[in-house]
């Protein structure tokens, strides 16, 4: 039986690239312009491209072949997230140190991170204001 597996991917774009990106993302996963959504912030050379992809039978997709950087992330009302980053999140919030944790105890005021993205770089938590630009098709 065939299963199909849903994620959603965001990749950070820069600006003389989207169109060609989009090109990319349908052709590669017949993706439709109207399914990728985009939004900027505090880099003004760069725009983040939100889409789902479907894996079919746990196929595996080599995320850094889509080129631009890409990294699969978790939607929660309008924030976005890794799991490593959520999880980074729950230890700063509740002053945990780092290792056996069960996160899923500890609970999250989404709320207070709409139109936001959660990642971690450089081995640092970063929450990043986003905007959706609805212009953009």
């Amino acid at each position: 039986m065939e299963t199909t597996k849903i994620i959603t991917l965001a990749s950070f774009v820069y600006i003389d690239k989207i169109e060609s990106f989009k090109k990319y993302l349908q052709k590669r996963f017949k993706i439709n312009y109207e399914n990728i959504f985009q939004y900027s912030f505090y880099d003004d050379s760069k725009k983040i491209l939100t889409y789902r992809i479907p894996l079919k039978n746990e196929n595996k997709i080599d995320i850094s072949s889509l080129i631009p950087p890409t990294i699969i992330v978790h939607k929660k009302g309008e924030c976005f997230y890794t799991i490593n980053a959520l999880n980074k999140l729950i230890e700063f919030i509740y002053n945990l140190d780092s290792g056996n944790i069960n996160h899923l105890e500890y609970k999250i005021e989404w709320d207070n991170y709409q139109n936001k993205i959660i990642l971690i770089k450089n081995d640092e938590l970063k929450i990043i204001d986003i905007i959706k630009d609805f212009s953009e098709k």
